[in-house]
This record gives C-alpha cells, structure tokens and sequence, in this order.
C-alpha cells in the first residue's frame, strides 16, 4: 500500500442553512490514486456527515473534486492517515481556495 496525499475541494454543500464550500487535504494508504481519492472522501465523511449531499441524483447537487492526488515516495516521519476540511461559509465571498 502507498501512502498518498490528497488536495480536494467542495462546491455547493448546505451547512447550517448556508451555501458553503470546502478545501479537503491530507494523507491516505491506498493502492491507487483513485482509491486514495475515495478513501479521503470516506474519512471526511466520518467527521463531516454533510459532504453525503454530494451523493444526491438530482441536479444541481454538490461537487468534490480532487485537484491534486500526490504519491509520497519519501518516509515523512509522524505523518498518520487523515484528512481535514476547511470550510468556506462567508455568504457572498467568492470561493477562494483554488
């Protein structure tokens, strides 16, 4: 298993009744970059139940997309599998993190 890291974001979510967006990153085992994608999108849901929205059939609904899937190739010392969101859910800002 490789360890990858991830650089994502959200577009679209409802969060405590306002639009709002996010910037994903962290560090996950996978074989593939697209299961390490996927498993990155699994532990955000752990914590972060509300990014399900994307699962929706109806259109419009939320988007996560990844911007970067990374292989590390170099031991990083004290590094554990995770991720972390970044909201953005300022009403008439921009998104910003990309």
């Amino acid at each position: 298993m490789k360890m990858w890291q991830i650089l994502g974001y959200g577009e679209g979510f409802l969060r405590a009744n306002r639009a709002a967006g996010f910037c994903l990153d962290g560090f996950v085992y996978a074989n593939s970059a697209n299961e390490a994608f996927e498993r990155a999108i699994a532990l955000a849901k752990r914590k972060w139940p509300e990014i399900s929205q994307a699962e929706q059939v109806d259109l419009p609904r939320p988007v996560i997309n990844a911007d970067e899937i990374v292989e590390v190739k170099d031991e990083v010392n004290g590094v554990e599998e995770g991720v972390e969101l970044l909201w953005d859910e300022q009403e008439g800002v921009p998104w910003s993190f990309r």
